[in-house]
């Protein structure tokens, strides 16, 4: 939006309002708490026909650890304006809501709560641990709740899942034991990411890996033999050196062929270990010697299993050296690191230290870093349940949009690990298993049993382990829908139409959600998923309370009003590029709400009395402006309906902004008036009283999906014995014929004869309530239409009115131009020619000069690699207005030089 478009918004004055139906401002305070209402109790009565088409959506269930946050806001809209638009199509839309339990997440913000307390977990207890979560749940669920409808979000609020409710915890339970029978599920000593500070396994896709720099040592590793010979070794965690098992070389690094086999000393703890030889050994990182730390590195411990080199724990659950490691026993990792270095330093063992440009992987709830930990876990088997995931894709059951996120899903499936579904905390589902303390059997079942079902030992205790979120949250569209029982709702709603979520959660989420729907129902859980970008600050940086620059979206609702916040969002939501959330673009668009508004008091005053009609075309109108505004009505609609449908928001919303405010606003209402000054029973009146009335009330079908507030507040003053605007079809308008497309043509060419003129008298500095004097020359067979309406041009450009004249009578002046004729504008005494010769002159030069540096800059491979897509394009865009502006000064300019030639126009204003 530009900036003069910012400051001209206004389209009636905002002074008191004597009558008509709306106020003189708009106020989101007073109207959007009176169509919440009217929301509602709209959600509550409406109900779509039995035999209408289904739609069903479920919502990416927000988590009960606060308030929503952008992203929240970004994905709720876009959902909304879907929901709504299927609505208006006549769909029956099921929308479901509800909210996540989030185990550690939560468990963290309850445990930070009962911290500030003096509580600690330890004392408190799992039982009343849980107690006080579900306390916390009873607080903040419904706040959340509160604010996915403060957004206008148009959910089934009679669908409300949450899940650990306990239809949901019942699903869960069949879903692991059934899981388990099947051989998909099994417990085993394996490999895992481990959290310290949360005390738990992780995930591979719950483990964020971030860039650290590190540093890279490289020590020797003696022969015990002959302690002049040695291997080096480079290593970014030398605490860990006294949990080595061997020594590892590539089979075919020629360097190290007469070691293998041979054994060295570790340089912490002296203990003797094989050197061997293994493909999985990069020869080109660090010395090509890679040292074997199974219990605490990934690669490390399949390498062992390969070898049956066993392990050696070092670092204990809390991040801590163990007693295995010696000295360094109680240590954290960082100084057990310092302590080792330094010893190292003192025995000539340490060789080197290099700076080392690196990544890490934290929690990815507290960002704790990681630790590849040994551990007795459950996990899931994936290499088949991912096949089919992938084959779904592949013959388009599922479609991705934008289409290529399709390739990062087929990426992470093909080198997917079993997950680990197991965690270490106390808020969770519950794993129905049990283990029998007599014969270690494990009981796996979907009640509570007695005893062992292999030696009927009543001595077995539950597992005191819970699920990982993701495993719930995986079942969420089906189970939903009443899943496992067969009902009326997954019959007619599963699987769902659409999936709107954030490519954050794509491995997390969306991937789970296909494989355990086609496993457990036999279906894909949706059709399409929709993936949308992050919400950054106006920076472009990522939202976070440490950066100071979160942005809380009630506040941008309370400031601005929720219709131009979700404007906004739909508008910036283009595909494959993060949103950039400035304060003046929320502005912008609350502009255009009120832009929107005073239309409406323009139409009320217009068309105070007049009934609706219930359908009008170019072919039932005969003025031009209504003809124009009829056909652009058609192909607005034309264009919103196909980018709805291939998910494309941003064009959506700029479909909606152009028309509202450039062809209806700011061209067709100000084209109207002339036609409104007529008699009140001309037909060209009434024709145009009817046009505005029924514009107006397509138009606001178009924006409702996106702005429901405004929209509904106007449809029921301006239309209270009609449906509400929810309940009304979405505009779908027939193709038009030759002639209107012919009609219309001519009032752009008068637009287009405006537009010049209005150019003109800016380069000139002439005041726009200056009348011009002129004259016009038609070209007889083609201008016909222009020339019937030269009193509109007068009109729209403030002139006099002009006068025809043949081409050889044209009075010196200067001339706005279309291919159909010219206007010739008389600006004697009202400009000094030889000034504004010299003043043109300037302004050339400074308009080349900015089209010059943005050339250069755009010419600059640097400056290409670097920049934000975002940033380049507006420079494009900066690049092509300059050329477009000197091309229209150059053309002022020399027009002005003929009138100096002829000595004219020098007296002055």
């Amino acid at each position: 939006m530009s900036t003069s478009e910012n400051t001209s918004l206004q389209q009636e004055d905002s002074g008191s309002n004597d009558f008509g139906r709306l106020s003189s401002r708009y106020d989101p305070g007073m109207v959007e708490p009176r169509q919440l209402v009217a929301l509602e109790a709209f959600s509550k009565s409406h109900r779509a026909s039995p035999s209408a088409p289904s739609f069903s959506m479920v919502i990416p269930p927000p988590n009960i650890t606060g308030r929503l946050h952008m992203g929240h806001a970004l994905n709720l809209t876009l959902q909304d304006v879907v929901a709504r638009f299927r609505r208006m199509e006549g769909d029956d839309v099921l929308w479901i809501p509800g909210t996540d339990h989030a185990g550690i997440a939560t468990q963290n913000v309850v445990e930070r709560q009962l911290s500030k307390e003096g509580i600690s977990l330890e004392k408190i207890g799992r039982d009343d641990f849980i107690k006080k979560v579900w306390e916390w749940k009873s607080s903040i669920q419904g706040g959340i709740l509160d604010q996915i409808r403060r957004l206008g979000a148009s959910l089934s609020w009679d669908h409300e899942r949450f899940t650990m409710d306990p239809g949901f915890s019942k699903a869960v339970t069949k879903v692991f034991v059934s899981l388990h029978s099947e051989g998909f599920l099994y417990r085993g000593e394996r490999m895992i990411h481990w959290c310290p500070r949360c005390l738990t396994a992780l995930s591979d896709v719950e483990v964020t890996h971030v860039d650290q720099s590190g540093i890279m040592y490289e020590c020797r590793y003696l022969d015990p033999s002959d302690k002049s010979q040695f291997l080096v070794v480079a290593t970014t965690r030398p605490e860990t050196i006294p949990g080595d098992m061997a020594l590892a070389v590539s089979p075919d690094d020629t360097r190290y062929t007469s070691w293998i086999g041979k054994k060295v000393v570790t340089p912490v703890g002296g203990r003797l270990i094989p050197v061997i030889s293994d493909p999985a050994v990069d020869r080109e990182f660090g010395t090509g010697v890679l040292k074997i730390t199974p219990s605490h590195a990934m690669v490390d411990w399949e390498i062992a299993q390969r070898h049956g080199l066993g392990n050696f724990e070092v670092i204990d659950a809390h991040g801590r050296m163990n007693a295995s490691s010696g000295k360094l026993s109680g240590l954290s990792r960082e100084e057990a690191r310092e302590r080792v270095v330094s010893d190292l330093e003192a025995r000539d063992l340490l060789l080197s230290k290099k700076a080392y440009p690196g990544t890490v992987g934290v929690c990815y709830r507290c960002q704790t870093i990681v630790e590849p930990r040994l551990s007795l876990q459950w996990f899931v088997k994936m290499e088949s349940l991912a096949k089919n995931a992938i084959e779904v894709v592949k013959n388009r059951e599922i479609r991705f949009y934008p289409e290529g996120w399709k390739n990062t899903y087929y990426d992470w499936l093909v080198n997917i690990r079993d997950w680990c579904i197991s965690r270490q905390i106390f808020w969770g589902h519950p794993i129905p298993a049990w283990h029998c303390s007599k014969c270690q059997h494990v009981t796996v079942r979907e009640d509570v049993p007695s005893c062992c079902e292999r030696c009927q030992s009543p001595d077995i205790l539950r597992d005191p382990d819970v699920l990982d979120t993701w495993f719930s949250s995986a079942l969420w569209p089906f189970v939903t829908m009443g899943w496992p029982e067969s009902t009326p709702d997954l019959e007619r709603f599963y699987p769902t139409s659409l999936l709107v979520t954030g490519f954050d959660i794509l491995f997390f989420w969306v991937a789970r959600m296909v494989m355990m729907g086609l496993h457990l129902t036999g279906k894909v859980p949706f059709k399409d998923v929709y993936i949308h970008a992050l919400v950054r600050d106006q920076f472009g940086q990522k939202m976070t309370k440490s950066r100071g620059n979160v942005v809380d979206p009630l506040e941008i609702m309370e400031k601005y009003g929720t219709d131009a916040f979700r404007m906004t969002l739909v508008q910036m939501a283009s595909p494959g590029r993060d949103i950039r959330l400035a304060t003046d673009r929320v502005e912008g668009f609350r502009n255009f709400v009120s832009k929107l508004w005073n239309a409406f008091r323009y139409i009320d005053r217009a068309a105070q009395g007049e009934s609706l009609p219930r359908e009008l075309s170019p072919e039932d109108v005969s003025g031009i402006a209504n003809q124009w505004i009829l056909l652009e009505l058609s192909r607005s609609v034309r264009e919103m309906r196909e980018a709805i449908s291939s998910y494309r928001f941003d064009e959506v919303a700029n479909t909606l902004y152009h028309f509202t405010w450039h062809q209806f606003c700011d061209w067709y209402i100000e084209a109207t008036k002339p036609s409104l000054d007529l008699p009140e029973n001309d037909p060209l009146r009434i024709e145009t009283r009817r046009t505005l009335l029924y514009t107006g009330s397509v138009l606001l079908k178009m924006a409702h999906p996106i702005m429901p507030f405004v929209t509904s507040e106007i449809w029921s003053l301006f239309f209270p014995d009609e449906p509400p605007i929810g309940d009304q079809r979405f505009p779908e308008l027939r193709e038009e014929r030759a002639s209107a497309e012919q009609t219309s043509a001519g009032f752009s060419r008068v637009m287009t004869l405006v537009g010049e003129i209005r150019q003109i008298r800016s380069h000139l500095k002439i005041s726009p309530a200056q009348e011009i004097p002129g004259v016009f020359v038609i070209n007889e067979k083609s201008g016909s239409i222009l020339g019937d309406n030269m009193g509109l041009v007068s009109r729209l450009a403030k002139v006099r009115p002009l006068v025809p004249v043949s081409v050889d009578l044209v009075p010196p002046g200067i001339r706005a131009s279309v291919s159909e004729g010219f206007v010739s504008l008389d600006i004697a005494g009202l400009v000094d020619v030889r000034m504004e010769e010299a003043r043109l002159k300037k302004e050339v030069e400074k308009i080349r000069q900015k089209k010059n540096s943005i050339a250069q800059r755009l010419a600059s491979r640097e400056y290409l690699d670097k920049a934000p897509p975002e940033v380049i394009e507006k420079d494009e865009r900066a690049k092509q207005d300059a050329e477009d502006e000197e091309n229209a000064i150059v053309s002022a300019l020399e027009q002005v030089k003929i009138l100096v030639e002829r000595g004219l126009g020098n007296s002055g204003r």
